[in-house]
């Protein structure tokens, strides 16, 4: 069944379906790791968002592309169907689009002052759960920023203010 479609840069037409749960595979090889935090995150997550975004699906197989961790997490709360967009790619090409994928999420940034001013917002209004961060993370980032602004820096490195710098021989004068 076809809940909602758009059409993808190339002019494809990306279908969000549901399919059962049992349909669906775990990809054996996937390089990214889900420990007990990072599963407890999700498991959170779903619980008070639901699931917000489909998993990405290599079609003739039922391979898990993207979402690996939300499919094991919902397996563990007994659901027994989601949301997945089916993507017609072989094995090779399902390969690299989960490591892109992966990928350009980690290469993303967060803006910290930003992000600790939504994070201060949200916990004022008791709205921590299901977002990943406890309030010992939001106490964290807002004690770093304001060390920041007051020029604090927790470890100045080597190059810091006392730096002492130990000659290494034939490598110039000290």
């Amino acid at each position: 069944m076809e809940y909602a479609s758009e059409t993808a840069p190339d002019g494809a037409r990306l279908g969000i379906q549901r399919v059962a749960l049992d349909s669906l595979h775990l990809d054996p090889a996937n390089a990214r790791a889900h420990d007990d935090v990072n599963l407890a995150s999700i498991r959170a997550s779903l619980e008070r968002f639901g699931q917000a975004e489909p998993l990405v699906v290599q079609a003739k197989t039922g391979r898990v592309i993207a979402g690996n961790g939300r499919l094991a997490v919902m397996k563990q709360l007994d659901h027994d169907a989601c949301d997945v967009v089916k993507l017609d790619v072989d094995d090779l090409e399902a390969t690299a689009l989960g490591i892109a994928l992966n990928r350009t999420a980690e290469l993303a940034e967060w803006d910290q002052p930003v992000l600790a001013q939504l994070l201060k917002e949200l916990r004022t209004g008791g709205e921590l759960d299901g977002l990943g961060f406890e309030e010992s993370d939001v106490d964290a980032l807002l004690a770093e920023l304001e060390a920041q602004a007051k020029g604090e820096v927790e470890d100045p490195g080597p190059c810091g203010p006392n730096a002492q710098t130990t000659p290494i021989p034939g490598w110039g004068s000290p």
